[in-house]
Formats: structure tokens, sequence, C-alpha cells
């Protein structure tokens, strides 16, 4: 699976949010299941998912659970959601529920990852946005820092 990481900034903040992956990726982010997860900490009982706004709110409650989702309604929520600060998604085929397409995953607010094997949505990725780095390995688990403690 390639990994791909955006750091595109506009006036010193990220200038994408999941909103925007999503409407880059429709329609077949709308067709698609997607799970929204917390990102995993390497240090055990630690792990993140926060988003601002009224959407992030109801994201952040559905991450708790790993709760799944369709991709119009991923994209409703989306709408309503200021920033996802951490966060993941997966993304499944609508047919094909155990096969993932993509996962999307907000680092920190500091970049988006996106790990797929869809060629179509790592050529989007690349010709959209204008730091887009190649990922050594997909980010499975974050360190825990001392201020997160």
């Amino acid at each position: 699976m390639a990994t791909l990481r955006i750091y595109d900034l506009r006036q010193h903040v990220l200038a994408l949010d999941l909103r925007d992956l999503l409407r880059l990726l429709a329609p077949r982010s709308l067709e698609a299941n997607w799970t929204v997860s917390t990102v995993k900490s390497s240090k055990p009982g630690h792990e993140w998912f926060e988003a601002t706004g009224d959407g992030g709110e109801q994201l952040e409650k559905l991450a708790q659970d790993d709760a799944q989702l369709s991709g119009s309604d991923l994209a409703a929520l989306a709408e309503e959601t200021q920033q996802v600060i951490w966060g993941e998604f997966v993304g499944s085929g609508p047919t094909q529920s155990d096969k993932t397409w993509v996962t999307i995953r907000a680092v920190d607010s500091t970049f988006y990852e996106i790990d797929t094997d869809d060629e179509t949505v790592l050529s989007k990725i690349s010709s959209t946005y204008s730091d887009v780095r190649t990922g050594e390995a997909a980010i499975t688990s974050w360190l825990a820092d001392s201020s997160r403690e």
C-alpha cells in the first residue's frame, strides 16, 4: 500500500481538511463505507481523536466506538466540522466491506496521511496538492509525548 502525506499550508495552517479530501475523491468517497476511529499511540491506553465544530463533536463520539457510516453521512458530518486534528477514516467499497480502499489519517493538524493502492487516488492527491511527500510507512501508532499524558 502506498502512503502519501499532504503538508500544504495556507497562512501557516494546514490548507485542507477531511471535507476537502472527501470532495476530491467523490463520487467513490460518497459510495464507500467508512469506519471512524482514533489514532493509536505506541503507549498502551493512549489514543486520540480530536475535531472541532458540531460535526467534529459527533465524529469524536463515533470514533470512540470505531463506528461505521456511509460516505454520504461522513461527508455531511465533515461539512459541519471546522477541523479534524487527530482522526482516522478507513473507507471500503460498498460491496467489499472487508477490503480497504483508502485510509485517511489526520495527524496533529500537521499533515494528512493517505494510504491506498488506488492509482486514481494517488494521482488526484499528487496533482491537487503542492507539498505531497511519500511516507516510508503509514503511521499506525503515534508516540505519546509528555504533554498529552
